[in-house]
């Protein structure tokens, strides 16, 4: 680009990971000029880890390119198991999932945005906003070789993951909460891959320890897996839950060949991710899955929606205020973030859970049920009916009267329940303008202040 580049983009996304490349993609096929601005080389694309999965059906409900073999394709499988404390009561589910290899995926995802004609600069980061006169958002500042330049712009979206490099620079009341995403609002995740010594014991779908956080994986290898944990605090308080896990629950030997150690976002997107002229999308606003952490599904389920909102607006030529962009907000979390906060305020009360509590769960199908797992892989709320609530208290007073369960933890447990549904009826009456958003907000503050961080909930565990 020659010096003093300032061309006019319609959008210009922070970030070439999935998301971006989803957003830009999407944006560019419309007929849209897209800039993304990616501060890693291309070659060191995909952060921290080597493998990661997105269930096959959504390649088709996103219109994703499809994995291909010997290049980014890993791995297959469609079953699933859960299993209790001290390796038992397996609760099995069924789903088909595609592991990929995540630097070439998201290669491929960069290559696919730039047939659509966005451009991509590698090695250029973010420096910050461009206000004009009314203080509204009009461009970018960026870091092209050492000297800095300007892309104007309607729409900035970030989508640069944990590190926030966009919203943790937005002024004073501009309408998006911009602290950083702090340590303990991270979930540390450790992967180790493995080669199994016993060659007839074969990883061919995953098993799930939640208890410990732990699974146990397929790596792509015949003989091999990959074992992930993922813990509050740090990655070293990830391996000592991991040591934990390995005194109680028997694997067949193995070596381990690898390690990979990373962090993502563990704690509530923030309650609106527009402003005049800016989007918040994916670890940026801390879209992740509250039973594991995931983020590239629950990701795209924003991106999705940000496309039919941001498209329209423009082709109209109308300006990309707050109030425009606000539907991205109410459509998401009807869609999918009120089930996500809900299941978050719920997960909460099972942590400071002990192992033989777990167990006792587990047997009776107290949280952990078949029914449980697949309402938190689906992204359905965990809803318990006043009958429901009523038929578990029997089972958890026999519970405490063997010794099995802990007054606290059925106090824990049912306050998670009624946090669970109070959250759930929140974000039922998300406003629908931003009018309205102050009051809402006031609410929303006094709710989530009766619910634990997890890390508030693992501290209280120990």
């Amino acid at each position: 680009m020659e010096k003093g580049y300032a061309r006019l983009f319609d959008v210009v996304i922070v970030g070439a990971g999935p998301i971006g490349c989803y957003f830009a993609h999407e944006l560019a096929v419309r007929g849209n000029t897209v800039l993304m601005l990616e501060a890693c080389p291309a070659e060191q694309l995909g952060g921290q880890y080597g493998i990661y999965h997105i269930a096959a059906k959504e390649f088709a409900h996103f219109d994703l390119p499809r994995p291909r073999e010997g290049d980014d394709l890993a791995f297959e499988f469609s079953r699933t198991e859960n299993r209790s404390a001290f390796d038992h009561y397996t609760k099995r589910g069924s789903e088909h999932i595609i592991g990929l290899h995540r630097r070439r995926h998201i290669l491929r995802m960069n290559l696919w945005a730039m047939e659509a004609g966005v451009d991509i600069l590698y090695e250029t980061p973010c420096e910050g906003l461009v206000l004009d006169e009314n203080g509204q958002v009009c461009g970018v500042r960026y870091n092209w070789q050492g000297e800095t330049r300007t892309a104007h712009t309607h729409l900035v979206a970030d989508c640069s993951g944990v590190a926030s490099a966009v919203r943790r620079g937005l002024p004073p009341n501009f309408g998006i909460e911009s602290g950083p995403i702090g340590t303990e609002e991270l979930l540390y995740v450790n992967l180790r891959y493995v080669r199994w010594h016993d060659t007839d014991h074969v990883t061919d779908h995953s098993r799930g320890w939640t208890y410990y956080k732990t699974w146990e994986a397929p790596s792509g290898e015949d003989d091999g897996a990959i074992l992930g944990v993922g813990a509050s605090f740090s990655t070293d308080y990830a391996d000592k839950m991991f040591e934990t896990f390995t005194q109680n629950v028997r694997l067949p030997p193995y070596t381990v060949e690898r390690v990979e150690r990373g962090a993502v976002p563990y704690r509530r997107p923030p309650y609106s991710m527009v402003g005049d002229g800016v989007l918040v999308m994916g670890d940026a606003a801390c879209l992740t899955k509250p039973s594991c952490g995931e983020g590239v599904a629950s990701a795209l389920v924003q991106a999705k929606i940000a496309v039919d909102v941001v498209d329209p607006l423009l082709k109209r030529g109308n300006p990309l205020t707050r109030a425009a962009l606000w539907p991205i907000n109410t459509r998401y979390y009807a869609q999918q973030g009120r089930a996500f906060a809900a299941q978050l305020a719920a997960i909460t009360g099972v942590v400071g859970s002990s192992a033989k509590e777990n167990e006792f769960f587990f047997r009776h199908n107290i949280i952990f049920s078949e029914k449980s797992f697949q309402a938190l892989n689906a992204g359905r709320e965990l809803t318990f009916t006043t009958g429901q609530m009523l038929r578990i208290v029997p089972t958890l007073l026999g519970g405490m009267l063997t010794g099995n369960v802990r007054p606290i933890t059925i106090s824990r447990l049912w306050r998670a329940m009624k946090n669970s549904a109070r959250i759930s009826k929140l974000y039922a009456d998300y406003p629908k303008t931003p009018a309205a958003y102050r009051d809402w907000k006031t609410r929303a503050d006094a709710a989530w202040a009766r619910v634990p961080t997890m890390a508030e909930a693992a501290r209280a565990a120990e």
